[in-house]
């Protein structure tokens, strides 16, 4: 018999039973529903979570650290000039930027204010902006890098007088600094080389080497970039060696070796992060990237849409049962119908095909119903997500919101899988109908 015969036959049998099949494509549709869904909860978040990495860090940016050793508390290979020279001769390494922090050596000063124990940050100006900075206000074009800096979001509440007490300012509804006694671009600040005084722990100003400078610019606050845009002041590279070295002869200190604070290796391409950083381990520094975080977060996400998906196979599991019991019922009440076909010199083969053609059709039914309302309440579930976000004013731009996904490989899978089961199930009531025996079926009947 052909299999498109065999196939008319299965429709034509489950239509003569409309609502038995109907109830058992219900089955199918609850349990395919439950699977999809649920696997869509974990691609969803998986999708969010990833594009949110994407857009807020620099996968191809690793983190160099010097490596502590513990067993003398002293600290390895340093992160000096030589260390700039090897990272930057490493296959498929784009740029090297070290930083240094000069906070304890420098101090800030704008009127009766000093900074203490500010973070003071060098960095190569030329490259902030492909580093990834942003600026609320001023620019980075045409700075005058020995007086220049740039200022943190929140810079400006690290200044304090003698006396201890803290600049004055507010914050308004959206926790932004207004009614500031400082303004960092407008108001005259000076930098300077400290002394530091071991008995009070306080950073002192002599007014010796004082230098006038300017604010660039403020920068906008952004913790994947790097955390100090919050609070730090920026200088150029170049200006904080000299003021460390101004800093060593005032306080006396020699033959200290420079070290930079951490150095931001750029890869040309995120496929080639990993291998990077073998190559830096391997060279006795430390490192660390996002996209470490990320392949982390992606196996993390990968068990959870499996446990998802486990709960959701339980109802798929019950709506097995239900096909199964419905083509048993089947067998029974088709008994003269198989004797029959036996007596015809029907293929047995062809009987236990029809059975499981039916059991299969069941299941391919339910499920494209499954996952099409899957999708239905995925893009619902979206929906309403992005209101709820959005009047929650954490709506930022060009954040995907996404708490369900159903990609294609999701809608052939839930179908396959519905499917599947629908063949699995109606296997042993197939198995039964060929052990009638077509004299005794016809007898009975």
């Amino acid at each position: 018999m052909k299999k498109s015969d065999l196939f008319s036959m299965a429709l034509q049998n489950l239509k003569n039973r409309k609502t038995r099949t109907k109830l058992t494509v219900i089955g199918v549709v609850i349990g395919t529903c439950a699977i999809v869904i649920m696997v869509s909860i974990g691609v969803g978040i998986d999708k969010m979570v990833t594009s949110q990495y994407q857009s807020d860090s620099t996968l191809n940016k690793i983190s160099v650290y010097q490596i502590i050793d513990e067993s003398n508390d002293e600290q390895t290979l340093p992160l000096n000039d030589r260390a700039v020279e090897y990272l930057s001769s490493i296959d498929n390494v784009k740029m090297v930027i070290p930083t240094l922090n000069i906070g304890e050596k420098a101090i800030i000063s704008r009127g009766k204010y000093l900074t203490q124990w500010v973070t003071i940050k060098g960095v190569d100006f030329d490259a902030m902006k492909e580093m990834g900075y942003t600026l609320n206000e001023g620019s980075f074009d045409n700075v005058n890098k020995k007086n220049t800096v740039f200022f943190g979001d929140e810079a400006v509440t690290q200044f304090y007088d003698k006396q201890g007490n803290q600049v004055k300012f507010k914050y308004d509804e959206n926790h932004k600094i207004t009614d500031c006694e400082i303004n960092p671009m407008e108001d005259v600040f000076f930098i300077e080389p400290c002394l530091y005084s071991e008995e009070e722990g306080k950073q002192q100003s002599t007014a010796a080497n004082r230098i006038r400078i300017k604010v660039g610019g403020v920068l906008k606050h952004d913790f994947k970039i790097d955390y100090d845009t919050y609070d730090a002041v920026f200088v150029d590279m170049e200006f904080a060696k000299e003021l460390a070295a101004q800093y060593n002869k005032l306080n006396s200190v020699h033959n200290e070796e420079l070290n930079y604070g951490e150095m931001l290796v750029y890869v040309d391409n995120i496929d080639n992060v990993d291998a990077v950083q073998e190559k830096i381990q391997a060279a006795g520094f430390g490192c660390y990237s996002d996209k470490e975080d990320l392949d982390y977060v992606k196996k993390v996400m990968m068990v959870v849409q499996l446990v998802l998906g486990a709960i959701g196979a339980i109802s798929m599991f019950v709506a097995a049962f239900g096909i199964s019991n419905t083509m048993v019922m089947s067998v029974f009440e088709r008994t003269k119908e198989i004797g029959i076909m036996k007596v015809l010199g029907c293929d047995l083969d062809d009987i236990k095909r029809l059975f499981l053609y039916e059991a299969g059709t069941i299941g391919l039914i339910g499920g494209s119903i499954g996952v099409g309302i899957s999708i239905v309440i995925s893009f619902i579930a979206n929906a309403v997500a992005r209101i709820v976000v959005s009047s929650m004013g954490e709506m930022e731009e060009g954040m995907v919101v996404c708490v369900s996904s159903v990609p294609p490989w999701l809608i052939i899978l839930g179908i396959m899988f519905s499917m599947l089961v629908g063949i699995l199930a109606g296997l042993s009531p197939a198995k039964r109908s060929v052990k009638v025996s077509a004299l005794t079926a016809i007898h009975n009947e």
